[in-house]
Order: structure tokens, then sequence, then C-alpha cells
């Protein structure tokens, strides 16, 4: 089931999806006119009266990936608004989404749409925002910052404080700049694509750059005792969850150490 909640100035819709006994969240969000991420193909019936009924003037893709853009299609053929992206994420709009087997599952497919290059900044209907590129999750990742009321549309870059694998398309080396990019913005407020909204999202964004900082450093001083990647993987995360075997390992602990490994080998 869809909950909608009210936060202030933002309504916030939140999905639940389950495979295999596996759940995942996603979230789509209106504030000042403006409609951020459309949710997946996969909740089509119930996000599609959402989309008829909300009043937005705009839309804007934190990134391409199917969670976020997947109802992108419907809107651009039903709805008479604009959809930005990052300029990274036009082309890999404009053809249908490539996925593997369990992103279908979880997401629904992603068709081809034609979206708008976003700018630096833009107007909604009362304040000015401002997108702060910042790749790791994906090369298109924006996040949307307002100063007049301190809020930070944070899309991908939290998700988790201690994530314990990354998706093989992700770097967690370029994400840490990016976060670090972030937090050099004046806000409270975090909104996260997939956990919420919290008010203390400062100090949650920084706790996860803290985290990712002593990952780095394990992963570093293990290299330098002469340990491969593989024997790292396996001391700083022996286990596995069940993503990583839902996803036939698109998603694992080595791509976490590998994000740090492949930065520091010589």
């Amino acid at each position: 089931m869809m909950k909608i909640k009210q936060h202030d100035e933002i309504i916030q819709a939140e999905m639940k999806v389950t495979f295999a006994k596996q759940s995942l969240f996603v979230n789509l969000y209106l504030i000042d006119g403006i409609l951020v991420d459309t949710g997946p193909s996969s909740k089509a019936n119930e996000v599609i009266p959402l989309l008829k009924s909300w009043d937005y003037d705009q839309v804007i893709l934190t990134h391409h990936h199917e969670d976020h853009s997947g109802l992108a299609p419907w809107i651009e053929k039903n709805m008479d608004v604009p959809i930005f992206i990052h300029q990274q994420g036009v082309d890999l709009c404009t053809k249908r989404a490539k996925l593997p087997f369990y992103r279908k599952v979880f997401w629904g497919d992603r068709k081809a749409f034609n979206p708008d290059i976003l700018p630096e900044r833009l107007n909604g209907r009362k304040y000015e925002w401002e997108f702060i590129h910042s790749p790791g999750h994906s090369p298109d990742h924006v996040a949307l910052y307002n100063q007049q009321n301190g809020l930070m549309f944070g899309g991908d870059l939290y998700v988790l404080g201690k994530p314990k694998s990354l998706f093989a398309f992700e770097d967690a080396s370029i994400l840490m700049g990016s976060i670090q990019k972030v937090l050099q913005y004046d806000f409270e407020t975090y909104i996260c694509s997939h956990a919420g909204i919290f008010k203390d999202g400062r100090k949650m964004l920084q706790r996860k750059l803290d985290y990712l900082e002593e990952v780095k450093g394990k992963v570093e001083s293990l290299q330098q005792r002469g340990c491969s990647q593989r024997e790292i993987t396996k001391t700083l995360f022996p286990k596995k969850h069940a993503l990583n075997y839902l996803s036939m390992f698109e998603n694992s602990p080595s791509y976490l150490v590998k994000s740090f490994f492949q930065h520091n080998h010589v």
C-alpha cells in the first residue's frame, strides 16, 4: 500500500515493493509546484491517480534509474509539464532501459522518454531551487537545495547509513566527494528517496561520510599489508544478505571494497 504523508510544505508518497521476502521502499515528493521523481512503473495503478490529482508545474528527476523515472513516459504522454534531468541522464532516458531481471521485478520496465536538460537553478511557485551534481550512485545524480527553507532533497545519496555492499554501477569514492559537496550547504532537513525525511539530516549524512571514511581506511590498511581485494572483502564483510543473492551479486560487498581498492592500488 502507498502511504501519503504531509510534512509542512512537502507531500510524500511512500511505496513498498516486496519480492522473495525482500522489501524495498521508494518515495516521490511534491513541493512548491514541483514533483520530485515519478515512482516506478510497477506501482502504476497506485501512482497514476496521484499524478493526475496532484498540482505541479514541472517534474525534476534526481537521476535516471527506473524506480525514480519509471512513470516519466506516462507523464510525458498525459500531462502537459516539462520533465528535467541532469544533462548526463538525457541520452539514458531517450532509450528504453535495459534492466536485469530482479530490477524489473521490483520496479518494472522504464520506456523511453525525452526529458529536458536541468538548469543549475530553477524557480518553483515560491522558492528558487539549486541543483547540485552529485554522482557516485549514478553519473547524472543531482540533489535539490532550497536555501530559503533549508531543505536538501538528496535522492540516493544516503539510502543507508552504514552500507555493507554496493551495486556494480556505484563508486563509494566518488559518492564521498558528492556527500562532502552537499554538506557544504546550509541545511538541516534532508529528504531521501528511499529512507524518507530526516529533521537531523545533516548529522545523518555526516555519519554516513564518517562510516565510508572508516571503511576506506580499513581497505587501505589491509591493502598495504598485501591483502587482495577478495581477501579484504572477506575480512571486512564476511556475511551476505538477501539482496546480494537476489541481484545475482550485482549488489555485493566486493563493489564497496573495489571502490577504494582500485583508487589506491599502485
